[in-house]
């Protein structure tokens, strides 16, 4: 047994020597996304895109996962360089079992398996450890990748890069630096855990529209902001056609010729309201988006009266696409009964009505009645995977 594992090992060793001098692969365009974990802890092997932090003292532990997104291959290894000072951080481990042998690196780790391993929806790589070497309070350093080597076989891989990297210890001296971007579908007061939206699937033709607010910035005067967009795993361009909008004092946004970027310059200085309404977003959408699409503000900030840009923290700011069936009102992909009784109890109403319910409105007429009635029963009893 143990001789079979020493081959195996060797093995594994040698199928990444070999894809590390290999011709590019399938996977030339994936992205690599570091998300700082803030407990420290375990992870959740979610990329929540967390990419600012604080930290303070020596020997504190900081822990981060690594994702992979649009990766189209199994892979047989991995390997992971970071990108960080050595005389503030030492690189401690990286972990992931679903991958038998793991050969670290002073900053970073080699992964490699004798079967070839498919990633998770999610992406996940690796999730990491460092630890300060020096007392770092108050001193500000950054976290990033070098490359990311993945492996599909000896002779065929990919070596991606980013410039993605987690910022520690940023000053938040501005008049606006850390206040917290909220996405919303409507022009409302955000709630506090509604800054991860979800919305139907979207075909071309189709305009996804979103609210941005920043609630701490009530009350306060503004040149304007600036946001940028992300569909990681995606080119931008091949999905989102234009973006348009407008602001809170209905003055034009302008967007940035080849890049996902909007600025809303402002020719005066407006107060912001008590909601901390900024303005509207209306995104064209030129492809088909599916439950597999995520778009994220990647950057967000505003301009205060000194002419000074904070950056926005827009670590929560995600959006993602929902199919939605017609009849599946509580979406567990079956139309049955419990679909049926949440029917029946806005039968009758119409659009003016409170109660009302425009998903019920099967044939968008602006009243649930007997012609919804025969739609839902075209539909009752089946089922979606």
């Amino acid at each position: 047994m143990l001789r079979k594992n020493g081959f195996l090992f060797i093995t594994a060793i040698a199928l990444l020597a070999f894809a590390g001098q290999a011709s590019a692969g399938p996977n030339d365009n994936a992205t690599i996304s570091l998300d700082l974990i803030a407990d420290g802890g375990a992870g959740n092997q979610i990329d929540n895109r967390v990419t600012a932090g604080t930290v303070s003292g020596q020997g504190t532990k900081i822990a981060v996962e690594v994702f992979a997104k649009g990766v189209t291959t199994s892979l047989i290894g991995v390997v992971v360089i970071f990108d960080f000072d050595l005389a503030i951080l030492t690189f401690g481990k990286a972990e992931n079992s679903a991958f038998a042998f793991n050969i670290p690196e002073t900053t970073g780790t080699n992964f490699a398996s004798a079967t070839p391993v498919t990633l998770p929806e999610s992406g996940f790589l690796a999730r990491a450890e460092f630890t300060t070497v020096v007392d770092v309070t108050d001193k500000e350093f950054t976290l990033g990748i070098k490359a990311v080597t993945l492996a599909e076989s000896v002779t065929s891989s990919d070596v991606i890069t980013t410039t993605n990297v987690i910022s520690f210890n940023e000053p938040t001296s501005g008049e606006f630096a850390g206040l917290k971007l909220h996405l919303d579908t409507q022009i409302e007061t955000p709630a506090t855990d509604n800054n991860a939206l979800t919305i139907p699937e979207k075909k071309a033709g189709d305009t996804i529209q979103l609210q941005l607010f920043v609630p701490m910035a009530a009350g306060k005067q503004t040149y304007g902001y600036e946001i940028e967009l992300d569909l990681p795993g995606k080119t931008f361009s091949n999905y989102i056609g234009s973006i348009s909008g407008k602001d809170f004092t209905d003055a034009a946004l302008f967007p940035t010729p080849g890049r996902p970027v909007l600025s809303a310059l402002l020719l005066s200085t407006p107060v912001v309201p008590a909601n901390g309404y900024l303005g509207q977003i209306d995104l064209q959408v030129t492809n088909f988006l599916d439950s597999e699409t995520t778009l994220i503000v990647k950057a967000a900030s505003m301009a205060s009266l000194n002419r000074q840009q904070d950056p926005l923290d827009v670590s929560n700011a995600v959006i993602s696409v929902r199919i939605s069936y017609p009849g599946d009102f509580d979406e567990d992909s079956d139309v049955d009964f419990a679909d049926y009784l949440a029917f029946i109890s806005v039968f009758g109403l119409s659009s003016s009505d409170a109660n009302y319910d425009a998903r019920m409105d099967m044939n968008d007429d602006g009243i649930i009645n007997f012609a919804d009635f025969l739609v839902f029963a075209g539909v009752f009893g089946t089922t979606h995977s």
